[in-house]
């Protein structure tokens, strides 16, 4: 104690020998500390993994209640929730073609609890929306595939259209005079009529809805000419007429319709996928687990039965990282798209 009161009476500064000794056992400290935080933050995230999940899982939809994505997600959330033990919700957030959603998750917090259900419009989004408040590659992170399946191409029989020459002539004939609707601008079936306007050399005008069931609900009542959707959700109706069907072969769901390549088209063969990802750095064993689970959700018989069977998807479980390098090739696709044909993402 001595020596202690004498070190306070005298501050004089420590001998060479006394601050060597003083900075060898700083960097122990240190190094000990920095040892034992980085022990810690490998054991976290296994135990956050072996955890999870805790409390009910949010599936949100950028698209309306209805809509072919919506579909997916309530089938694959059913079972989900069985594979996960915890309630799967679905929460509609539509708007700007998906990207109200997309900004929603991007900003939510990164533990699993909130995973966006997102098809093509992911992807294009980029390319369409320049000023867009997330970047869909950093704040974003795959999760699962779910699969792929066709468009179709529908119109009003108020125009009495037979084919799909039909319409492209009396396009051709009209430029403008027919309308097109779509679940908003930058979703699929909006960037898949643009892409055939491009191929066929021809301009129909766009109108856009919160989802694609409202569009198709326009399309029956008279309100619209043309619509290009998704197969999954399509309805009978004598008010509309299919035209043509994307894919190399007909659809075993609608065989009386032939493909874009038969119609004349070949170079148009777009699908529509479906997919879900999390905010960027949810941890990877979070994002293994809900993987694992989709993947076996997607051989579930009811599954399918609602998704392949009814609904003409083919399912592809597969690994984060391949869903990943699918997306960022898919952004690219449309970024040179939409670079080499500016004029398509006007409204």
């Amino acid at each position: 104690m001595a020596h202690l009161g004498a070190f306070r009476r005298t501050p004089a500064p420590p001998s060479s020998l006394e601050s060597r000794s003083m900075i060898s056992l700083t960097k122990r400290s240190l190094a000990r500390w920095s040892l034992a935080s980085l022990a810690l933050l490998a054991t976290a995230h296994p135990a956050l993994a072996a955890a999870y999940p805790q409390k009910p899982i949010t599936l949100v939809v950028g698209f309306s209640a209805g809509s072919s994505i919506d579909m997916v997600a309530r089938a694959v959330g059913n079972k989900l929730s069985d594979k996960l033990g915890q309630p799967v919700l679905i929460d509609n957030k539509p708007g700007a073609g998906g990207n109200v959603a997309a900004g929603l998750v991007a900003r939510a917090p990164a533990d699993g609890y909130t995973l966006l259900v997102v098809a093509n419009s992911i992807a294009i989004a980029p390319a369409v929306y320049p000023n867009l408040k997330f970047d869909v590659q950093k704040d974003l992170r795959a999760v699962a595939y779910v699969g792929v399946g066709p468009v179709i191409m529908k119109v009003s029989t108020q125009r009495g259209f037979q084919t799909l020459n039909d319409v492209v002539s009396y396009a051709k004939a009209h430029p403008g005079a027919l309308n097109f609707g779509s679940s908003g601008v930058g979703g699929t079936p909006h960037m898949a009529t643009e892409l055939f306007n491009h191929i066929a050399g021809i301009k129909m005008t766009h109108i856009p809805y919160k989802g694609g069931s409202d569009a198709l609900a326009a399309l029956i009542g008279g309100q619209i000419d043309v619509l290009i959707n998704p197969l999954l959700g399509d309805v009978a109706s004598d008010k509309v007429r299919s035209l043509a069907i994307s894919g190399t072969q007909r659809s075993h769901l609608a065989p009386g319709v032939p493909t874009f390549g038969e119609a004349g088209y070949p170079a148009y063969d777009l699908g529509v996928y479906y997919g879900v990802v999390a905010p960027s750095h949810t941890p990877a064993d979070v994002v293994q687990k809900v993987n694992a689970a989709i993947n076996e959700v997607l051989k579930d018989p009811s599954v399918v039965d609602a998704l392949t069977t009814r609904s003409g998807i083919t399912l592809a479980p597969g690994t984060p990282a391949a869903f990943q390098k699918f997306i960022d090739q898919d952004i690219a696709r449309w970024k040179s798209v939409v670079e080499k044909n500016p004029g398509i993402v006007q409204p």
